[in-house]
């Protein structure tokens, strides 16, 4: 069905990269339940947020990219390495979560970091910091 591509816009007016740790305390949000999988069975590998809104409220559309451990009887994460290395790639399922938004993705998560920057532009030198409104 194809490789899962990066992220990506018709201008790519900022790109960059992003970050996120799983939570893992009693009352955060479950990417797992949120996506209907079993924990023991499934490793989910990859999550996808894209929103449109041109100023109107975001309409998103979640995916996770999940590989069932159980059926490639893959027991470990050296199991799951060593199978990526010999195909070259891993076969996942592509996981539409409908009704959920990013805030719900982050709910599951401790920290979730996002970093955009112009492509033109890749070394800044931050020279002067600001708060906007100005915090007293």
């Amino acid at each position: 069905m194809g490789r899962v591509q990066p992220a990506s816009t018709t201008y790519k007016d900022w790109v960059g990269t992003a970050a996120a740790e799983d939570s893992i305390i009693t009352g955060s949000g479950d990417l797992y339940e949120l996506a209907g999988l079993n924990r023991d069975q499934w490793s989910i590998l990859s999550i996808d947020a894209f929103a449109h809104s041109h100023g109107q409220e975001p309409s998103w559309h979640v995916h996770v990219y999940a590989f069932d451990r159980a059926a490639a009887e893959v027991t470990s994460h050296a199991d799951l390495k060593r199978l990526a290395a010999e195909r070259g790639s891993l076969p996942v399922t592509d996981i539409l979560l409908h009704d959920v938004d990013l805030d719900a993705v982050i709910r599951c998560t401790k920290v979730i970091h996002v970093q955009l920057s112009s492509p033109h532009f890749s070394d800044l030198d931050i020279v002067e910091t600001r708060d906007h409104p100005i915090q007293r």
